[in-house]
């Protein structure tokens, strides 16, 4: 048993808050990464680029309006061919990256303003709802996160150590490697570079000189070769469908900016550790600003620059349509990293102005560290949610489910045959799950009631559609109730699918299963 005065050690003790932060948020990672939610919209798009086509055939603009880091997608194109396509090989490297950030979260925001608000930024990091979604999403989201965190932290490192140029070496070595994983690190990369140049202007270092050059060299290069061999054709392919899906993303270029811009910083995007439109953002957002006041006043400008310069920087890509700005965290996780530490700066800043008008030290003593209290139980709180619902829409789990009932039911004596000419035009998710079922199946030619089936098999007959159920044809069940020696109808299933995300009508599928009859 723990007495008062160990509970009392406890609860003020920083390292071990910081300890139970980082452990929930790994935690849920795991958690939810072994759930294996079913694949959704977004994750099945990607994954059919990649299961169809070749290493180089991926440098070729993505179908199904996907824009996706190169690196990304050859790596997870070899975990695919080596590993399988469930979904524990295809959501690997992304848990890997989340479980990474967490650990790098300390290291990186506790050399910015000391120890709380190093832990009051890692416990946003670790336990936040967006963070920890984007980790088990097969998408390259938390790889922005990961590489921001890098580049921040070594960044600290050479703004810390001016007579060392090995920081600076080791990020000219980073370079190529995050923008070929992270499209959006080039945001930081551009920060950084940034709040590195007067020192590194004025000093006499010839080593620290060359290897400031040498980064800037590489950024610039790597960036160019990428954008003009892969970003530019998956941005042109998706001109028009990226242009209209985030038209909310992009500043309008009149008066209504300044609206605009107080919508966009109480969004999504800042929204942390709950998540939601609103809501939280709205006391996340002021205390960011806090934070920026804070370094201001400090006289520390580099560090500020490295923090602030993302923001400016992915503002000015919005600003000419090129990248999407506070509309939704997911496209905005390589701010993570600023929004934490900025918001963790301003909270504390706040603390210590009350603590000093109330006068009460024991006040500072025993709140602090009420904040990451509360992540931690909401952590806690959202991993037995998603053990007890274990998918994040119903469309994915319908789908998942459909085909799996049909082809778990399948023997070498079965035909699965599609009534649709064309079935992967109905949906991607169902495109997703045929795609990787253990059997093969075939497409009816464009009368199908001339198809032959094997002697002696069972068939599966399924029908996809938009509008309200049509069944299968019964000329073409009849065909093949006599086909396969008067057989029986054993199963009819009709299912709804509906993508919320998708942009398309309801799916209805349908499935038939005729069996031979029993001599």
């Amino acid at each position: 048993m723990l007495t008062k005065l160990q509970l009392a050690r406890y609860w003020q003790s920083w390292r071990f808050w910081l300890i139970a932060a980082m452990a929930a948020g790994i935690i849920w990672r795991l958690t939810d990464y072994f759930l294996r939610f079913p694949v959704w919209n977004d994750e099945a798009s990607l994954g059919l680029n990649i299961l169809h086509r070749s290493y180089l055939g991926l440098l070729r603009p993505l179908r199904f309006g996907q824009v996706c880091p190169i690196g990304f997608l050859w790596v997870s194109k070899f975990l695919m061919t080596s590993f399988g396509t469930d979904v524990w090989i295809l959501r690997f490297l992304p848990v890997v990256a989340g479980i990474a950030a967490v650990l790098l979260a300390w290291p990186v925001t506790g050399r910015i303003a000391g120890r709380r608000v190093g832990l009051l930024a890692t416990a946003l990091i670790a336990c936040s709802l967006a963070t920890n979604r984007f980790s088990t999403d097969f998408k390259p989201y938390s790889l922005d996160l990961l590489m921001s965190l890098g580049i921040i932290g070594l960044a600290l490192s050479a703004l810390r150590r001016p007579w060392d140029y090995r920081p600076v070496l080791f990020l000219a070595l980073l370079t190529p490697v995050a923008i070929l994983l992270s499209y959006p690190s080039v945001f930081v990369l551009g920060a950084a570079l940034t709040a590195l140049l007067p020192a590194h202007w004025r000093s006499r270092s010839t080593a620290r000189q060359v290897a400031y050059t040498l980064w800037a060299v590489m950024t610039v290069g790597c960036f160019a070769a990428i954008y003009w061999t892969v970003i530019h054709g998956q941005m042109h392919h998706t001109h028009s469908f990226m242009q209209e899906f985030w038209k909310n993303a992009f500043p309008p270029h009149s008066p209504a900016l300044f609206l605009w811009l107080i919508d966009a910083h109480i969004s999504n995007m800042m929204s942390y550790p709950f998540g939601g439109s609103k809501g939280i953002a709205l006391f996340i957002a002021p205390l960011v600003l806090l934070g920026v006041w804070r370094l201001w006043k400090r006289q520390r400008r580099a560090e500020l620059v490295l923090l602030v310069g993302p923001f400016v920087l992915t503002f000015l890509a919005a600003w000419v349509h090129k990248y999407p700005y506070g509309a939704d965290a997911r496209v905005e996780q390589h701010l993570v990293v600023s929004i934490t530490v900025l918001a963790a700066l301003g909270a504390v800043t706040l603390g210590t102005f009350v603590v000093k008008k109330s006068r009460n030290i024991n006040l500072w003593r025993y709140t602090a560290n009420i904040p990451v209290a509360v992540m931690i139980i909401f952590a806690t709180i959202m991993i037995g949610k998603d053990i007890c619902y274990p998918w994040r829409t119903p469309a994915p789990l319908l789908a998942q489910k459909f085909v799996r009932n049909i082809f778990q039911h399948t023997g070498p004596h079965t035909q699965v045959l599609f009534v649709n000419q064309h079935p992967q035009r109905y949906s991607v998710l169902l495109s997703w799950q045929l795609a990787v079922a253990p059997h093969r199946f075939l497409v009816l030619p464009h009368l199908p009631h001339r198809f032959t089936a094997t002697a002696g098999a069972n068939v599966w007959l399924l029908h996809f559609h938009f509008s309200h159920p049509q069944p299968i044809s019964m000329k073409i069940v009849h065909h093949f109730q006599q086909n396969i020696g008067h057989g029986r109808i054993s199963a009819d299933v009709t299912q709804r699918l509906f993508e919320p995300f998708s942009g398309h009508p309801p799916v209805y599928m349908q499935a038939v299963h005729i069996v031979p009859q029993a001599p």
